[in-house]
């Protein structure tokens, strides 16, 4: 089983990740780890001096790693942006109020911050990754859920072969988030 996790930062993508790796005894590849291990950075980037991630790079190194593994739960906010061999895709979710808070706690810059929410309420990890792996992920929202929930949610869609998890739509959130930026 080829499980891949993906969502905005914020999402709880790694800590339902190791859960899931827990209760099911797939391999656990972290993306940020895999990158950072590896070195496959491209460049510096901006004012900040923010490692930058070539996806091209990081496919020609990650996937021919992932042949050792019949089964593995690879997570990571660019696994929309590469197709990685895949029984399941899921993206996570979680509201614009949530992951603000969850960034703010993480010390995130403020253009980080809207960066990301952006990305949240626009659907852009469901858009790129039906576009990268050409089928509709599975969205689990995660704002109101454990991450004992989630996993358990995930292994149950798993074994049920569901096509759809949750209906996720912050169009509203946008609205108004657009409306304040005015």
């Amino acid at each position: 089983m080829r499980i891949i996790i993906t969502g905005t930062p914020g999402t709880g993508k790694t800590k339902i990740a190791k859960e899931l790796a827990k209760r099911t005894g797939y391999e656990f590849i972290s993306m940020k780890d895999f990158v950072n291990q590896h070195k496959l950075f491209s460049k510096q980037a901006g004012k900040a001096r923010e490692k930058e991630v070539d996806t091209k790079i990081l496919a020609r190194s990650l996937i021919p790693y992932l042949k050792q593994f019949k089964n593995y739960i690879v997570e990571g906010h660019l696994a929309c942006e590469i197709k990685i061999p895949a029984d399941f895709i899921f993206v996570l979710r979680a509201s614009p109020d949530v992951l603000k808070k969850r960034m703010l706690k993480r010390k995130y810059k403020t253009q980080k911050i809207d960066e990301n929410l952006e990305a949240e309420m626009l659907d852009y990890c469901v858009q790129r990754a039906e576009s990268v792996y050409r089928i509709a992920p599975l969205e689990l929202d995660t704002t109101k859920r454990t991450i004992k929930q989630c996993s358990l949610e995930m292994e149950k869609a798993i074994k049920q072969k569901k096509k759809k998890l949750d209906v996720v739509n912050y169009t509203d959130d946008l609205k108004t988030y657009l409306r304040l930026r005015k």
